[in-house]
């Protein structure tokens, strides 16, 4: 399994209402598409304007089919327009498990 961790930095006091978008708006989208959310973070200390979400994959092509099919979709776009606003930057890690992690 491929792991793929996502942190978007927002706007300074965004955090609440991205959060309330993407629960009633985004999260069904991008769940549908992608299937496997293994969890989805806001941190408690350190740079607090930041939300961090972990999705599984089985592969690269896997991961690469879905997150197309995501971009692809018109919903995902709109909701797109409405949410990526308060992002200011993002970023993405492949992550693959050790041989002794709990999840490989």
């Amino acid at each position: 399994m491929l792991i793929e961790q996502r942190v978007y930095h927002l706007k300074p006091g965004s955090l609440h209402e991205f959060l309330k978008i993407y629960e009633f708006e985004g999260l069904a989208i991008q769940s549908e598409a992608l299937g496997n959310l293994i969890g989805y973070f806001q941190p408690q200390t350190g740079d607090l304007n930041r939300v961090i979400h972990l999705w599984g994959f089985e592969s690269l092509e896997d991961r690469n089919s879905r997150r197309a099919a995501l971009s692809a979709n018109p919903k995902w776009r709109e909701f797109l327009g409405k949410a990526g606003g308060f992002v200011t930057a993002q970023h993405a890690e492949i992550l693959s498990g050790a041989s002794f992690s709990p999840i490989r």
